[in-house]
């Protein structure tokens, strides 16, 4: 028996690398504002963390330090959502975000306090 070719374009590895970080983020949506947790970012999308209830398919722009992109959540699941951008994210944007982290990226107890805190003044909470 012989393994079918992949598809055309296909590749095993991802096409840009990933930055691991834990840093404080908002996705602002239509319905409003949340606090969330940047987990990682690459130049096509990003991977965040939050309690709240938002499905895919919606379109949002995500504020971290001095930066902010547009895109789409593509998928989610335990908490977890994956955003995919609508332009790639410049050079100089990735290494912000690495210095962001590198200065102070969060603890898990300060992940927990950031995401519990409902009283931010630029929206209403989803969920």
């Amino acid at each position: 028996m012989t393994t079918p070719a992949p598809p055309p374009g296909y590749s095993p590895k991802r096409k840009a690398g990933r930055l691991r970080l834990r840093l404080a983020a908002y996705a602002v949506l239509h319905a409003g504002t949340l606090r969330v947790v940047l987990c990682d970012l690459s130049e096509g999308g990003a991977k965040i963390f939050s309690n709240a209830a938002f499905p895919r398919g919606h379109d949002l722009i995500l504020r971290w330090g001095k930066h902010e992109a547009f895109g789409q959540i593509v998928w989610e699941r335990d908490g977890m959502r994956g955003i995919q951008f609508d332009e790639p994210l410049p050079a100089g944007v990735l290494l912000a975000a690495r210095a962001l982290q590198d200065a102070g990226g969060m603890s898990r107890d300060e992940i927990a306090e950031w995401l519990a805190e409902r009283g931010w003044a630029f929206g209403k909470a989803l969920g």
